[in-house]
C-alpha cells in the first residue's frame, strides 16, 4: 500500500512546462556558451512560484559561423551548433532526454513583430531564432546584453563579439500535450 502512495505522489512532481534560456558569447569565428532547461510541475502556470520548480538541467553550447538558413528574419549571425551535458539535478527521463539538446542552428536577428509586444528590452533586444532540423529557422524569443537585467542601458545596441548575451525564450514550453 505505501509503494502505491508514493507513486501518487510522486506523480503530481510529473514536469508540465520547461523554460529554455541562454548566456551566449559570440566570438570571431563562432560563439559559446551555456544554455539551462529548467522544469516546473503544473503549479507553476497559475502561480509563477519558485515552489513550482522541479529540475533544471544545464548544457554547453558551441557554435560555429555558417550562412543564415530561411526563417531569420533580418538575420545578424547565424550558427550551426553543438550541445554537450554539463549537469543535471533532473530524474531520469529528463536528464538524458535528447530532445533538450535538439537544437542544430540558431540566428541572431530581428525581433519578430508576432513577439515585439512580449520584447522585454523594446529597441535594445534582437531576435533568437532556433533551428532544430537544420533546412530552416524559426522565431524562439530575444537576445539582449546580459547587463540590461542588472546595470540599465548599457553599450551599443547589437550583436558584438565578446559581449555576454541572454537568450530568452518568448514562451514556455507545455509539455502536458
Amino acid at each position: 500500500m505505501l509503494l502505491i502512495l508514493l507513486a501518487v505522489g510522486c506523480a503530481s512532481d510529473a514536469p508540465a512546462w520547461a523554460v529554455h534560456h541562454a548566456s551566449i558569447i559570440p566570438t570571431e569565428t563562432g560563439l559559446g556558451g551555456t544554455q539551462t532547461w529548467e522544469f516546473f510541475t503544473p503549479a507553476w502556470a497559475r502561480s509563477g512560484s519558485e515552489d513550482a520548480f522541479l529540475c533544471g538541467r544545464g548544457q554547453l553550447v558551441t557554435g560555429t559561423v555558417v550562412s543564415a538558413l530561411p526563417g531569420c528574419d533580418g538575420c545578424q549571425a547565424a550558427y550551426t551548433l553543438e550541445i554537450s551535458e554539463l549537469e543535471s539535478d533532473c530524474a531520469a527521463p529528463l536528464d538524458t532526454d535528447t530532445a533538450y539538446a535538439t537544437p542544430r542552428a540558431m540566428g541572431i536577428g530581428d525581433v519578430p513583430e508576432a513577439l515585439a509586444d512580449l520584447d522585454p528590452y523594446p529597441g535594445r533586444s534582437l531576435g533568437w531564432y532556433l533551428s532544430v532540423d537544420g533546412v530552416e529557422m524559426e522565431p524562439y524569443g530575444f537576445v539582449y546584453q546580459e547587463a540590461l537585467d542588472w546595470a540599465g542601458d548599457l553599450g551599443a545596441p547589437g550583436w558584438i563579439t565578446g559581449q555576454t548575451y541572454t537568450l530568452w525564450p518568448a514562451y514556455a514550453w507545455d509539455l502536458r500535450e
